[in-house]
């Protein structure tokens, strides 16, 4: 496999993985409940985990609750929770590759300038 293929097929996968989540969504959300929402949820975690404490409570706070918490959710919710969901899982894997390659090219320089103890 080459250099310049390898960014191409994991950005190939990842827009797979975050267009999965959102169909699925789609197709739990319009079937009403059923047992394949949970396992949707399950595999946007941790990434919705992220939206929910850093960007949904913080606006809950900021706003206050606008009451539309007990209702139907309506078909969409599914399929935006979880789309948002695994793109987050997107960006969390890549920056854990940028900083495992940073660390990956700092480590040589590091044990040549270690001097060996006497």
């Amino acid at each position: 496999m080459s250099r310049t293929s390898r960014p191409r097929t994991a950005r190939t996968v990842a827009l797979v993985y975050v267009v999965a989540m959102i169909v699925g969504g789609l197709v739990m959300g319009a079937q009403g409940p059923s047992h394949g929402g949970p396992l949707l949820v399950w595999l946007s975690q941790p990434g919705l985990n992220f939206l929910y404490v850093f960007v949904l409570m913080p606006l809950t706070v900021m706003f206050g609750d606008l009451g539309g918490g007990g209702g139907d959710a309506g078909p969409y919710s599914l399929a935006l929770s979880c789309g948002l969901g695994a793109a987050v899982n997107v960006l969390l894997v890549r920056a854990v590759m940028c900083c495992a390659r940073m660390v990956a090219a700092d480590l040589p320089v590091c044990r040549k300038r270690r001097t060996p103890a006497r």
